[in-house]
């Protein structure tokens, strides 16, 4: 029997075709499964076992989620997560139905922004360190949370704790303004670089739960 490879969780009827490679040459579009007013989108794989992840896998996986993404709301899958059959994916959606159907709705019409931050100059052992960096930084991503629905962290300074990275959860209709803000904390720290990266699926803002 074909085991299914969840890539993401979406609404029904979105308007979407994302494309995705079966590993030898081929090009086919995913599986989707309905449950209610959600969808999965799944591709097909010929056993049920956990493939080691590759980098072919990361960028299938997220070609898929980011063709979604770009015409739906969607909540985005672990890379690797595999369902025996399509009944007991179904049953997943329905035990998380609740929260499935909150995480898109909190997601919905809200885009990605990734915040790097690193000295603008010195030598390279030196650019993601020190406690003068790391207290600029987390005063600069403070100010751009101020522009943003939610953010987590995604790199700390090693001796402080501190953020030199995160993500930003951003309504789409504010990204413009969001992207002028990162430019006023470029302007105003011009011994930092600021690197800004989006709009990306909300990858940093969903947790499955899947049983063992």
């Amino acid at each position: 029997m074909t085991a299914l490879r969840l890539h993401a969780i979406t609404v029904a009827d979105a308007p979407y075709d994302p494309p995705t490679d079966d590993g030898k040459g081929k090009t086919r579009g995913p599986k989707l499964i309905p449950f209610r007013d959600l969808c999965a989108v799944v591709s097909e794989q010929s056993t049920f076992v956990l493939n080691e992840t590759s980098a072919e896998l990361v960028d299938q996986h997220r070609a898929i989620v980011d063709a979604v993404f770009r015409g739906a709301t969607v909540l985005p899958a672990p890379v690797g997560v595999v369902f025996r059959a399509p009944d007991v994916l179904k049953r997943w959606m329905e035990l998380h139905y609740v929260s499935l159907s909150g995480a898109l709705e909190f997601v919905d019409d809200r885009a990605v922004a990734r915040v790097h931050v690193v000295r603008s100059d010195g030598p390279t052992e030196n650019l993601e360190a020190g406690s003068d960096l790391a207290s600029a930084a987390a005063e600069s991503l403070r100010a751009l949370r101020r522009h943003a629905v939610a953010a987590v962290p995604l790199r700390l300074e090693e001796v402080t704790g501190l953020a030199l990275s995160s993500a930003f959860l951003v309504e789409r209709s504010g990204w413009k303004a969001f992207l002028n803000a990162a430019d006023e904390q470029q302007s105003a720290h011009h011994l930092l670089k600021f690197t800004v990266s989006g709009p990306w699926a909300p990858y940093d803002f969903v947790h499955m739960q899947f049983g063992g």
